[in-house]
């Protein structure tokens, strides 16, 4: 609890944590850059990042979550899933937009940086409320390490 009121996150919440984090980054700096390569650069380091991340996460957390005896634990896994589908089909959406510089393409990736701030919001309150109370701290440990593992896989097939 006293790791909690502080912030401090374990395991598999601490890598979630951290990938949210850069991800924001990413998005601030794409929607703050004026550079059609920068852009390009940055939407594509972004989908690396966010697909391999949502995938792994769903493995090695969700699919626990969606198992757990508590209700609230399951709503919230299959929500996140159904938000991980919509991020996709944002991001294929994208791809296929055209300029970067555009106007449309502009806000589309406001949608897009709303989509996940509204994911990592709800994420890093319920869901990680609900994965402290269905898992001991060794668990969140070991699927800290599973998801890591995971995630790197999937990028290196996605490289």
């Amino acid at each position: 609890m006293i790791r909690e009121m502080l912030g401090i996150a374990e395991g598999i919440l601490q890598d979630l944590h951290n990938d949210h984090n850069e991800v924001a980054s990413l998005l601030d700096r794409m929607m703050d850059s004026e550079d059609r390569d920068e852009r390009e650069r940055l939407f594509r380091e972004t989908k690396t990042k966010l697909l391999p991340h949502a995938h792994a996460e769903q493995e090695v957390l969700y699919r626990r979550l969606e198992a757990s005896a508590e209700e609230q634990s399951r709503v919230f896994a299959r929500e996140g899933m159904n938000e991980h589908q919509i991020l996709e089909t944002h991001l294929q959406k994208m791809s296929a937009a055209g300029d970067p510089l555009s106007e449309d393409w502009t806000g589309e990736l406001k949608v897009l940086q709303d989509l996940v701030d509204h994911h990592v919001d709800e994420e890093e309150s319920t869901g990680f409320s609900c994965a402290r109370n269905d898992f001991s701290k060794q668990e969140l440990e070991e699927m800290g390490q599973r998801f890591q593992q995971r995630k790197k896989e999937l990028m290196m097939q996605a490289a």
